[in-house]
């Protein structure tokens, strides 16, 4: 199935086919900036990885003091160690560190930590190829703890990777895993059927210790006692069958050792049940989760979704289109679960899972007959506010090529609504209206279209605005700006675990491209308050990890500053003049008559006695400009040479006769006194 994710609670529903980034260190998908003396509008790093791959695990922690740490990565190896397990540090667009577990099964990572500062750890890995899955500690040390490998518990985390789990045809799905006795006495082990999306034909489990059966067969239902030895890793089978129609089944097994604490603790599909949606909740909350039908082209013939949280029975489940509040719900990992299937048209339906300030998930899918998924069909979701006119939009952005086709229908309440040439159509009524889009990639890599619907009154509203990746992966995000001003956006390839082999970025708004970025560069933004859209499209390295940054901030000011001449007679003027971008205030310095505030642009005279530097700085938003500089030498007047006659300039005459009649003067005065005095 296609996958989608909300960008807004307020714009819309974006749904993207094909292969999809398995995100991680998303920070908020909604940025707002509204200070007039913001600089930095975004600020972030993202790791992703192929939908084939385990999801990356990231954790987030705020330093209290300047301080040195290390972060110490550590494989479990339970229940097997892992192929490879990595992890990388970032603070909002650096990365600070990143290592790989080596022979010793761990890794570290120095932090040179600054109070304040927001630090992301981002671990990947490759579980076991038998187990399909691996558990790591990430223990972040003061360095100046006297106690060694005191972990600082508000910095560091423990967790598992696994991979995605493969739908079988047959309705059979069994698991050959291991766990380790963490001490001896009786183990409690809880098989339970969730029967989603309805009961298993049958599902059982055994534990071995090596050749030897511990026990008996466990079947679902009660907590079934087993006594185990301490420090014994013992082998887990368990083989579920689907029921026959539909071939679809879910189940999860809970082991607690005497002392209650957990030691195994996982939900399983059946048959043809794809992988969860696996999210992060922050904070034990009461979770409400909807699901939506919209009936279009035409109703779903089922709609189920559930919630879990490890191995115990499923949080909360929906077996058609609803809501369902107060889902009570533990800090940590929780996997959403989802089943649909067409009649003989394709369907549409939304599912979002919130708490009482965020949604942890939000999503519209495209279900096709014979739960086929077809790469090229995408749904949108916008809410209309009232019945009238408005305008749909899609556009190819032909980045990097065009795509082959491209085409789209509109329907509200299940009924098709009718758009002229222009896109303009009328809405019956207020609420939710579906965009079904069909479009076609290129013969070789992928495109990207957009989809707008606007209000035709004026001025414009703006309604929905989003793009889509085809034959690609791909990641969206949508920013709010406050204010005017110019910004630079700057792409960057981290490298981590290795470098991308296709990595670009598309700025757009209202189906329009402001600018883009292929591999890793920027470029500038002249932003005016109103909603942006990104667009990432990446395609990781050999290792199917990859992690990017992007800053979006406002531009450095740049000065132009230039004099008349670099040379004037001695005490005559140079004329300088000058102009800045993304500067509110100038300040000169140089000669004495050039120091202090200047506007930022200008024109002004300065007389030149020497050989003088005259320099110019501008500051903004963006930070303070590189200095501008100008120097104009003052040359020596003219000289009449010597000897052998010539002409005497008249102003020269006129000084040397007032020199003389002033020392005529002086002699006069002089003989005056003299006489006086005998």
């Amino acid at each position: 199935m296609p996958h989608c994710q909300r960008l807004s609670t307020n714009f819309g529903v974006v749904c993207r086919a094909g292969a999809k980034l398995a995100l991680g260190a998303v920070l908020a998908l909604v940025g707002f900036w509204g200070a007039a003396g913001a600089d930095t509008i975004l600020n972030q790093s993202t790791i992703v990885g192929l939908p084939t791959v385990a999801a990356p695990s990231t954790f987030t922690f705020t330093a209290t003091a300047t301080e040195a740490l290390t972060l110490t990565l550590t494989d479990f190896q339970v229940p097997a160690a892992f192929t490879s397990l990595q992890v990388a540090v970032t603070q909002n667009d650096t990365l600070v560190g990143s290592a790989a577990a080596d022979s010793s099964h761990m890794a570290t990572v120095a932090i040179a930590a600054v109070a304040g500062n927001v630090y992301v750890l981002n671990v990947v890995g490759t579980p076991d190829t038998t187990q399909g899955y691996g558990s790591f500690g990430a223990c972040v040390t003061r360095n100046s703890d006297t106690t060694a490998g005191q972990c600082v518990a508000p910095y560091s985390f423990s967790g598992n990777l696994q991979t995605p789990s493969t739908p079988s045809n047959n309705g059979v799905s069994t698991l050959d895993t291991s766990f380790a006795a963490t001490s001896s006495g009786t183990y409690q082990v809880t098989l339970t059927d969730d029967a989603f999306p309805i009961a298993l034909q049958s599902v059982s489990a055994t534990i071995f210790n090596g050749a030897t059966q511990i026990g008996g067969v466990i079947s679902s239902g009660a907590a079934t006692p087993v006594t185990l030895t301490g420090g014994t890793t013992y082998s887990l089978l368990v083989a579920a069958q689907a029921a026959a129609a539909p071939q679809a089944g879910l189940y999860g097994v809970h082991i607690t050792d005497p002392s209650g604490a957990v030691v195994f603790d996982r939900t399983l599909p059946v048959g043809s049940l794809g992988a969860s949606t696996v999210v992060n909740n922050t904070s034990a909350q009461a979770l409400t989760l909807s699901l939506m039908d919209f009936a279009y082209p035409a109703p779903l013939a089922s709609l189920q979704t559930a919630v879990t949280s490890g191995g115990l029975l499923a949080l909360g489940e929906l077996n058609s289109a609803g809501t369902l509040p107060n889902i009570m719900a533990p800090q940590g990992r929780l996997e959403i679960w989802q089943y649909a299937t067409a009649g003989a048209s394709p369907g549409v339906y939304s599912l979002s899972l919130a708490g009482a300030t965020a949604s942890l998930l939000s999503t519209t899918q495209v279900v096709n007959p014979g739960n086929n998924v077809s790469s090229g069909a995408f749904a949108f979701v916008v809410n209309l506010p009232a019945a009238g006119a408005y305008n749909l939009s899609v556009s190819d952005f032909a980045f990097p090529v065009p795509l082959q086709s491209l085409s789209s229908t509109i329907a509200q309440n299940g009924v098709l609504l009718t758009a002229d040439g222009s896109g303009n159509f009328m809405a019956t009524a207020a609420g939710p209206t579906v965009v079904l889009v069909n479009a076609t990639a290129p013969a070789s890599g992928g495109g990207i279209f957009a989809v707008t619907v606007e209000s035709t009154s004026s001025p414009a509203q703006i309604l929905l605005d989003q793009t889509q990746a085809v034959g690609g992966v791909f990641n969206t995000q949508l920013l709010t700006y406050g204010a005017s001003g110019n910004y630079l956006a700057t792409l960057n390839d981290l490298g981590f675990p290795t470098a991308f082999q296709n990595l670009a970025v598309v700025v757009s708004q209202g189906g329009v491209v402001l600018g883009k970025i292929y591999g890793h560069g920027s470029f500038p933004i002249m932003a005016t308050p109103g909603q942006y859209v990104l667009t990432f499209v990446a395609t990781p390295g050999a290792q199917n990890y990859g992690l990017y940054s992007i800053n979006i901030a406002s531009a450095l000011p740049t000065v132009m500053f230039t004099a008349s001449s670099n040379t004037v007679g001695a005490g005559q003027p140079a004329t300088l003049t000058w102009s800045s971008q993304n500067a509110t205030a100038c300040t000169a310095s140089g000669d004495t008559g050039w120091t202090g505030p200047e506007p930022t642009s200008g024109s002004t005279s300065i007389a030149i006695s020497g050989t003088e530097t005259l320099t110019l700085t501008c500051n903004g938003p963006g930070g303070t400009s590189n200095p501008a500089s100008v120097t104009v030498t003052a040359t020596p007047a003219a000289s009449s040479g010597g000897g052998g006659g010539g002409t005497l300039d008249i102003a020269l005459l006129s000084l040397l006769a007032a020199t003389l009649g002033a020392r005529q003067r002086h002699r006069t005065l002089s003989a005056k006194k003299r006489s006086l005095l005998r």
